[in-house]
This record gives structure tokens, sequence and C-alpha cells, in this order.
């Protein structure tokens, strides 16, 4: 039987959760200590300094599917804590050693502990809140990481006054997340958490077939749709944030500082859209899918400067109704058992879209050309909505035949 807990116990599990998701975000914080550790580093290519960033998401990628594994074997609570454990060690040795080799084998050990708790971080919001509360933390999460991203960021420069080894003292801002893992957050399988997921995951798919809209419980072919949806979504998104400097320069709308503005505001979109998502999905429902991909796919039909800027904006807070969408839908269809790796499965799909940006801008763009490219990233959108249309029509004439 599920154990009772009292609404300032529930803040402090949603405080929790949601600080989970900015030591997911976090790798790229200290990315301003670069130039110093070049000067530090003069033998090492400045290729391989930056690998400090991006080797972090390589193996971030590959340890989500790990931690579907793991959970299975200790369990979602005891995963967490050790995905965390390992990042708040690994995060800080950077901050007292001098060796490079040790410094990059410590950023890959950063990714392996972030990668085991990243799943976590989403699926946990499933087994602990259910209905509108769910949709609402699947938008907060977003928010929050931006933040607190932003947050550890400033933190990080101000401490690079002192030194670029001084700037990896950020990541002691672990410590609070793992100590409330530890104490606050209840072990699922131990509390009955899970069993009441269960019971409520019953009552809303009943809901929904009275509704027209009947699921299968843990559906594999639309897990793989949404990982699917996910990898585009982030491809198309990822080539408007690579693209943008250049596409500025050759249709001289404005200066790379201008799109760095752009990006920034689109970042500040992001969390305000993050907020929105739980409102608009309690409105909209599953419309809120198609209506964040169309809207994301505007931007490429704007050439001024300052229509940039609002379609840029348009632009964060659809991005922000469609990843929190596909993950809520996830929380929605799998069962207690079966989320983290569901969740694990589609994560892998956002970091290989991410990853792919760079190949799939080049071949949108047809080579060099950035404003085709971002159109093309627009209208690959497009063509999502009105697929997930499509397929939402098709779905209820289908559910409507069938009790008939």
């Amino acid at each position: 039987m599920a154990k009772v807990i009292s609404k300032f116990h529930s803040w402090l599990i949603i405080v929790a959760l949601l600080s989970l998701n900015i030591v997911e975000q976090a790798a790229s914080v200290i990315n301003a200590t670069i130039p110093g550790m070049a000067k530090s580093f003069p033998n090492e290519a400045l290729v391989n300094i930056e690998l400090v960033t991006t080797v972090v998401s390589i193996f971030v990628t590959i340890f989500v599917l790990v931690s579907g594994v793991i959970v299975k074997w200790i369990g979602q609570k005891r995963t967490a804590i050790l995905g965390l454990l390992i990042a708040s060690v690994s995060s800080i040795i950077p901050a007292i050693i001098n060796n490079f080799t040790a410094i990059l084998i410590s950023r890959a050990i950063l990714g392996i502990g972030i990668g085991l708790a990243n799943p976590l971080a989403i699926s946990l919001i499933g087994v602990f809140f259910y209905g509108d509360q769910r949709a609402k933390l699947m938008g907060w999460r977003s928010a929050i990481a931006g933040i607190g991203t932003a947050a550890m960021t400033f933190v990080a420069g101000q401490l690079l006054v002192f030194s670029w080894h001084a700037a990896y003292w950020v990541y002691l801002l672990f410590i609070p997340t793992l100590v409330l893992f530890i104490f606050v957050v209840p072990d699922p399988e131990k509390s009955g958490a899970l069993q009441r997921q269960e019971v409520e995951q019953e009552k809303e798919m009943a809901e929904a077939a009275k509704q027209g809209n009947e699921v299968k419980k843990n559906p594999i072919g639309l897990i793989i749709l949404l990982t699917l949806l996910t990898f585009f979504t982030l491809v198309s998104m990822m080539v408007f944030a690579v693209k943008l400097p250049t596409y500025f320069v050759q249709s001289h709308i404005g200066t790379p500082t201008d799109a760095s503005n752009v990006w920034s505001a689109v970042n500040l979109a992001t969390v305000v859209g993050g907020f929105l998502f739980g409102p608009i999905y309690k409105k909209l429902g599953k419309y809120v899918l198609p209506l964040g991909l169309l809207s994301a796919g505007i931007i490429p039909f704007v050439s001024s400067l300052w229509l940039v800027y609002a379609v840029s904006m348009i632009e964060g807070i659809a991005g922000s109704l469609i990843i929190p969408y596909i993950f809520n839908r996830i929380s929605e269809v799998s069962s207690a058992k079966k989320a983290p790796l569901f969740t694990s499965i589609a994560l892998v799909g956002s970091n290989l879209g991410s990853f792919m940006a760079p190949y799939a801008g080049e071949v949108l763009g047809m080579g060099t050309n950035a404003g085709l490219a971002i159109m093309n990233a627009g209208i690959i959108n497009i063509i999502l909505a009105i697929a997930s249309i499509a397929v939402i029509f098709m779905l209820k004439k289908a559910n409507v035949a069938k009790r008939i």
C-alpha cells in the first residue's frame, strides 16, 4: 500500500526531481574554461581540449540506455543516487588536478553519471505524479533546467576570475540534489508508489477509452514513433541553432552578434514555454503536438531581423511544447517497470538528433546554403505537424468504428 505523502514532502520531491534536470544539462556550464585550459596545456590541440564538453555527451548517450538495465537490478532511486554520486565526484576532479588526460577521463565519467540519472529525472515524475500535475511538471522540468543551467554558467563565470580550475567547483551544486534524493525521495519499489502509479494509469486509460482515445499499455510501436519524432525535432531545432549565425551573414539580416542575441531569446522563450506547457496541455490535450510542430516550422519564411526575433520566440515556446508532450505521453502509456527503459530510448533519439544536426544541416542546405538548411528544417516540422494531425484523426476514427 502506498504511503501518504504530505504536501510539504511532495514539494520537496518536486524540488529534487526538477533539480535533477539541471544536472542533466550541466556539462556545458564550464565552456568558458576552454581558453584558459588551452594556455595551461599548450601541447594539446584545441579540438582535444574542446572534448571536455563533447565527451560528456557521448557517454551520456551510451549510459542512458544502460540506466534502464541498472534500474532492473537496484531500482530507480538507487540508480539515480548512483548516477548523482558518480557525477558529483567526477565533476570536481578538474578543480584539483592538472593532468589533461585525467581531466578528460573525469569528464567521460561525468557523462556516465549523468547518463545513469538522466532518464530517472523524467520517469520518476510519472511515478509520483499523475494527470494534469504530471503534465505541468513535464513542462517545468525544461524551464527549471534552463534557469538552473544559466545560473550555474553565471557562477562558473564568477569563479573563472580566480582560475579555470576554480570554475569546476560550480559542480558542488550537485550535492544538494544528491542529499535530497538520499533523504527525501521515497523508494518507488518499497513505498508503494509503483503500485499507485499502475492504478492511476488504469484510471487514465479507462477515461481515455471513454473519449475514444484508447491506447494499449507499453505500445512498442508508439514508443518507436515518439523516439523518431524526438530525433527529427532535435535535428530541426539544432540545425536552426547551428546555421543561424551563417544565415544572418549570408542573407545580410544582421551580424553574428545579432544571431547570438536571437538564440538567447529562444532560450528565454523555452523557459516561458516550459511553464506554459501544463495549462496549454490541459486545454488542448494531444493537439499540443501538431501546434508545437507547426509553430516551429514558421521560422524559415521570415527575413526581417525583428520578425526573426518574434518568430524565434515562438520557436522556443514550440520546442517547450513538443518535448514535454513526448515524455508526458511516454509516462502515460508505460508501465512502472518499463517507463525508465522507454524514457531512455527516447533520450537516445534526442541526443542523436543533437549530434547529427551539423551533418543534417549540410544535407538540408545542399552544402553551404544556411538559409536553405533552416528552411528545409522548418519544412520537416510542418510535415511532422501534418502527419501528427493525420494520425490523431485516423486513431479517433478507428476508435469510433471500434465502438460501433
